[in-house]
Formats: C-alpha cells, sequence, structure tokens
C-alpha cells in the first residue's frame, strides 16, 4: 500500500528529537517524509510536523518509531481505530520484540538500544533486527541511528549486555571525568581547568585506541614507565583490583536490565 509519510515517530521527546534531527541533517529523508505526534510538543522539529493524532502516526507511516515509555504505548494503542503499519522501530526499554508483536500482529518489529550521546550526534545504538523484515527496512532502520552516531547490529538475547556497555556507560565515564576534575580541583587548579585537561584526556585517548591495533594493556604500558608517575595510579587501581568493581557493577546494570524484560 502507499503511505503518506516514509516514518512517523510516536513521540517527540529528547531522544526523538535527535534522532529526527540526525536523519534530516544526514538527508537520509526531508521533512515532509516524516511526521511526529506527540500532545505536549507544538509546532516543528527540524522543519518535521508535529501532531497530536496518533492514528496518522499508525495509518499513514511505513515505518513507526515508539519513543514512549512502554505503559504509555499500551495505552495508546488501545485507542487506536486500526493499523496499517509495515515496520515498528523500537526505543522503548525492556519491551521486548515479541510483546509488541502480540500487539501489533501485522508488523515487523526491530529494537533498538540508543544512549543519551545521540543527542549531540555521537550516540552508540544496538539494532535487534527482524528476519522477517525486508534486508532494506533494516539497513534503512540503521542508517537511521547512525546518523546519530553508529550503530551495530546485535541478537536480541544481546540488548541487555548493549544496554550495561553503551545504554548505561556514558554515566560511567562521567562518574571518572567527575573524580578527574575533583582531583585537579583537590592540587590547587581551578574547576575550569582541571575540567578542560580533563575532557581533552578522554578525547584524546579515544581516538588514540580508534586509530591503534595495539591492545589496551600495550597502550597502558606506553605511558607508564618505571618507577615513573603514571605507574603509581595504575598500581594503586590495580590495588584496589578497580577492573573487577567496574566489571561487577556492570553486572548489576545488565541484571537489573534482564529483570525489567521479563
Amino acid at each position: 500500500m502507499e503511505y503518506t509519510y516514509k516514518l512517523g515517530f510516536l513521540g517527540a521527546g529528547n531522544m526523538a528529537k535527535a534522532i529526527a534531527r540526525g536523519i534530516i541533517k544526514s538527508n537520509i529523508l526531508k521533512a515532509n517524509e516524516v511526521i511526529m505526534s506527540d500532545p505536549f510538543v507544538t509546532g516543528d522539529v527540524a522543519g518535521i510536523n508535529v501532531i497530536n493524532d496518533n492514528n496518522v502516526i499508525f495509518n499513514e507511516c511505513e515505518y513507526v518509531l515508539l519513543a514512549v515509555k512502554p505503559q504509555v504505548f499500551s495505552t495508546i494503542v488501545e485507542t487506536l481505530k486500526e493499523t496499517k503499519v509495515k515496520n515498528v522501530i523500537s526505543i522503548m526499554a525492556g519491551v521486548k520484540m515479541a510483546k509488541i508483536k502480540s500487539i501489533i500482529p501485522t508488523a515487523n518489529v526491530i529494537r533498538i538500544m540508543p544512549n543519551l550521546p545521540a543527542s549531540v550526534g555521537a550516540g552508540m545504538a544496538g539494532i535487534a533486527k527482524d528476519n522477517d523484515a525486508s534486508k532494506e527496512a533494516n539497513e534503512f532502520v540503521k542508517q537511521i541511528f547512525a546518523s546519530v552516531g553508529d550503530a551495530i547490529f546485535v541478537n536480541e538475547a544481546d540488548l541487555d549486555a548493549v544496554t550495561a556497555i553503551s545504554g548505561s556507560g556514558p554515566a560511567y565515564v562521567y562518574y571518572f571525568i567527575q573524580s578527574m576534575i575533583k582531583a585537579g580541583v583537590k592540587y590547587g587548579l581551578s574547576e575550569e581547568d582541571s575540567k578542560r585537561l580533563t575532557l581533552q584526556t578522554f578525547v584524546g585517548a579515544v581516538e588514540m585506541v580508534k586509530n591503534s591495533n595495539d591492545s589496551l594493556d600495550i597502550m597502558i604500558d606506553r605511558v607508564c614507565s618505571k618507577g615513573g608517575t603514571t605507574i603509581q595510579a595504575i598500581d594503586t587501581f590495580r590495588g584496589y583490583d578497580l577492573e573487577s568493581k567496574i566489571i561487577e557493577g556492570i553486572d548489576k546494570c545488565k541484571n537489573r536490565s534482564e529483570e525489567l524484560s521479563k
């Protein structure tokens, strides 16, 4: 069948807005090929019209991106007259593809775990593709999320791990950044200078990892010289078994994600 729009957003919150802006900025779609529905947002997002009519989203869009809370979605579906959507893209945390298909049985469902840096075009998304959907559909979804950072295909069973690594990961990085800034301030640096030193150190370290074929162990050793300064900090971290503590925290994050998916 023919659709009025290529893509419709159910919800126009911060993540939906970031994705919408990425789609338009990357020329994946034109603004008139996209529509958004949200009762609390008026006007437009990156030239995309925002309405308050969920029936338009589910009956006039080839793809529907679910960007609402699960309980809101369940309530909305009960009010729909019918659904003609062909492909559903879900960023709802903890809601499995099978659950969505039981509600909208005629649609293919592709499930995504994005993360907050998508709001600045530096996100990371894990995509569980629907094997019943066309290759074109799955690739289109990947293109959408790559427009706000990067995206990879994973199995749906791996989305809890994706949640623990990249979905929640920015908070872990913020925590370490915060600790380094506080250390700088403790030594007499201004907070502004300490923050600038810390942030550029993270940027530089990430770029070196991305552009090197060496293992992280080798890269750590290159910064540490025997009897020097850096090794004092690294030996302290190792003495506290910081690596296992970090992994233990990520384990708990993953376990909670699994609990919420049941």
